[in-house]
């Protein structure tokens, strides 16, 4: 038992470590704060409400403080270890022939096995020499070994759902400059460039893997720390460096300019995933007036090889903002006279808060390019047999969807108007045709009255989510999305890479075990629509100043109206009607919100507490389809969908009884997603997991000639210039 104890303390100076990696800190740029932030609630209108049920008042309050929370923290670690312990051997056997759904879109790995140990490599001299000549450029402290796993560089070779490997080193820059620096040592020595943001990606495209017969060792190039970003052209855009998360961006625009918004302020933002990975994987579905991540304005390297053999780091610039242009430095060329150099000049003053005159977009072909999706709201209305978003599409500069092929340094982002007025339902369906005619009649009717946001979710979501995902949805609700959650989260990732067999499952065990405990995590009016109803859409609309929202209310008061009165009058008609209950307080949006976002984490907790397995796909039906793509083989425990109904991209995690081969089902659903017309992946990338469309390989091969950035992406070959 004390060896236990002294093996606890130990892994914990591990907590504090993985932890202080992975703080926000980033709050600058005071000189451009317009106001301070107030928060005003739009006055809550009668719900509408179409059942008996939804008549019944219900509140709840739940009053979580800090030291309260790192308490639980505390009693969680502790009773998971004493709990871990006594059932390692039952956990052990249970993990023989099973398959979990790796987490969150965001979330641990839940992997019980060890990674692959790499082969034994004879590594060259320039080899051996890098970690120094990398620690001269980004410092000693921003340079780990990555040969053998521990609780330093453990967040930097495990993936978030997949992929588990080792690398020569890990290297973090500090600045630009460093960053490209970085670079080319790396592939002068022989060795391949794994770009990485957070780590928060799903398919195993942002780390090692030592199953492959490629023997170039691998170097994680880590951005996090180029966290700096700051407002141009009057806030109506950013720049980003390439290690800016999305909710500390959020954030920052919001306390600059509260009548703006950045593009993603839902979703995964409490895992604060960079602004760099959505461009790369064309993220972000949740909202249906912006569309996915895309900007064609940035600043990324591309390497080559010139007729002498030497590998060549190519500065692309297309950032398009004065003063960084290319063209501005034509008279005084050289290293500290360029754009990388002047964006590191500007970013420090940024991150020490000096006041520096706000740049604007420049009047170049750059400046006027596209910094979001500005055709979104015309395609994802066109009712066709086409797909509006997927991992696959060609579209844009080279940094789109690019999924580690160019790395990216930073990027140009618009921010949007914040809406006068907002008003929340929940919008309940008795099967999925009507469904489906809400999205055609109502939410998508014309490009000019989308609403905000519409996400859907079926009984099977509703009731694992309340079954497994209470306390997560609490601490969202109560805690924000922002860094304490962020902190919480890197304590849970640093729980789940102890040493010990029952690591990953603790947390997910803990939470099964406690949740029925806990008070329901949305009021009852929703909670009973949830239990009453097989479909359920959670629809945000707002008001621009140009009469959308009556627009819309004109809208869906019609179409229950119609639904509802042709149910009441034809008695042989044994359909439900649609129920609308409304939001009638911030505090119920917020538990909304969380509800639906905790979808995939509760689904890996349901799994681990019930002892059973599941697999997890995304993938986008076509615009004018959504219905469920046939499951044909074995019959699942919980089928549970839930999607970005606006753009008809699917995120389905289903649960089968242990013994069920997972991979044989997960194999013969995406064909059967394919032969429905649909695309995957349509959202998180295709990393290791999933084989890219030959159209796509061609565009990341023309990238990479030389095959050394993040090599196996998508089916590619990992070896030199994909084994030609």
């Amino acid at each position: 038992m004390a060896t236990s104890i002294l093996a606890l303390a130990r892994c914990s100076s591990g907590f504090h470590r993985a932890i202080r990696s992975s703080s926000l800190s980033i709050r600058p740029l005071k000189p451009y704060l317009c106001s301070p932030f107030s928060s005003s609630a739009s006055p809550a209108a009668a719900a509408t409400v179409a059942a008996e049920s939804n008549n019944t008042k219900h509140s709840s309050t739940l009053s979580i403080k800090l030291p309260s929370a790192f308490a639980l923290v505390g009693a969680s670690i502790l009773g998971g270890y004493c709990l871990g312990t006594s059932h390692s051997e039952h956990w052990n056997e249970l993990q023989k022939n099973r398959e979990l759904p790796k987490g969150e879109r965001g979330c641990c790995s839940c992997d019980a096995t060890s990674p692959a140990t790499a082969a034994k490599v004879e590594l060259t001299e320039a080899q051996t020499a890098l970690s120094a000549k990398l620690q001269k450029i980004a410092g000693k402290d921003h340079v780990y070994d990555g040969m053998k796993e521990s609780s330093k560089n453990a967040p930097f070779l495990k993936g978030a759902r997949l992929g588990h490997g080792t690398a020569l080193c890990i290297v973090q820059p500090g600045t630009v400059r460093e960053a490209v620096k970085c670079l080319q040592e790396i592939v002068d020595a022989g060795c391949v460039v794994l770009p990485q943001g957070s780590n928060t990606g799903l398919t195993g495209g942002s780390v090692p893997r030592n199953d492959t017969p490629d023997t170039r060792p691998a170097v994680v190039l880590s951005m996090k720390r180029l966290d700096a970003h700051f407002p141009i052209d009057d806030g109506h855009r950013v720049v980003c460096l390439a290690g800016c998360g999305i909710s500390t961006l959020a954030s920052s625009i919001l306390s600059w300019f509260p009548d703006r918004e950045s593009h993603s302020i839902l979703g995964s933002t409490f895992l604060n995933p960079t602004t760099a990975a959505g461009v790369a994987f064309g993220s972000g579905g949740v909202y249906v007036r912006k569309g996915p991540a895309r900007t064609d304005r940035a600043l990324y390297c591309k390497v080559s090889r010139n007729k002498w053999g030497e590998n060549v780091v190519t500065v692309v610039n297309t950032l398009g903002v004065e003063g960084l242009e290319d063209s501005d430095f034509q008279e005084q060329p050289g290293e500290d006279h360029d754009a990388v150099g002047a964006l590191d000049v500007y970013s420090n003053d940024v991150r020490q808060g000096f006041r520096r005159s706000m740049a604007m977009s420049s009047d170049s072909i750059h400046g006027r390019a596209k910094a979001s999706d500005s055709n979104y709201q015309n395609t994802v209305c066109e009712c066709t047999q086409e797909v509006s978003r997927y991992n696959a599409d060609l579209a844009g500069e080279d940094c789109n969807r690019s999924e580690g092929k160019v790395v990216i340094l930073a990027t140009v982002h618009d921010t949007f108007p914040v809406p006068k007025k907002k008003r929340v339902f929940w919008v309940s369906f008795p099967d999925m045709e009507t469904t489906l005619s809400f999205r055609r009649e109502v939410c998508l009717n014309n490009p000019k009255d989308l609403p905000i946001s519409c996400e859907y979710m079926d009984r099977d979501s509703v009731d694992i989510i309340d079954r497994s995902g209470r306390i997560t949805t609490h601490m969202i609700k109560y805690l924000g999305m922002g860094d304490i959650m962020g902190f919480l989260w890197g304590i849970r990732v640093a729980v789940e890479g102890l040493p010990f067999s029952w690591a990953p499952l603790i947390c997910d065990k803990l939470l099964h075990t406690f949740n029925n405990l806990v008070p329901k995590a949305i009021p009852g009016k929703f909670m009973q629509a949830g239990k009453d109803w097989d479909h359920h859409c959670l629809v945000a609309v707002g008001e621009f100043g140009d009469g959308t929202l009556d627009r819309f209310m004109d809208r869906m008061d019609a179409f229950v109206k119609k639904h509802n009165d042709k149910i009441v009058a034809d008695k042989s008609m044994s359909g439900k009607i649609v129920s609308v209950v409304e939001a009638d307080s911030p505090s119920e949006v917020n538990a909304l919100n969380a509800f639906r976002f905790v979808a995939a984490v509760a689904f890996k907790t349901y799994c681990v507490g019930e002892d059973i397995q599941g697999i997890s796909v995304d993938y986008a039906l076509p615009k004018n389809g959504g219905l469920a793509p046939p499951l044909e083989g074995a019959t699942p425990l919980k089928r549970m969908r839930y999607s970005h109904f606006g753009c008809n991209v699917v995120h389905e995690d289903i649960a089968y009884a242990l013994g069920v081969d997972t991979h044989e089902e997960k194999m013969a659903f995406k064909h059967g997603v394919e032969g429905e017309g649909g695309k995957l992946p349509a959202e998180h990338g295709h990393g290791t997991e999933y084989h890219a469309p030959e159209s796509a390989q061609n565009r990341w091969m023309g990238m990479d000639p030389l095959n050394v950035l993040n090599p196996g992406v998508g089916g590619l070959s990992t070896l030199p210039k994909y084994g030609k």
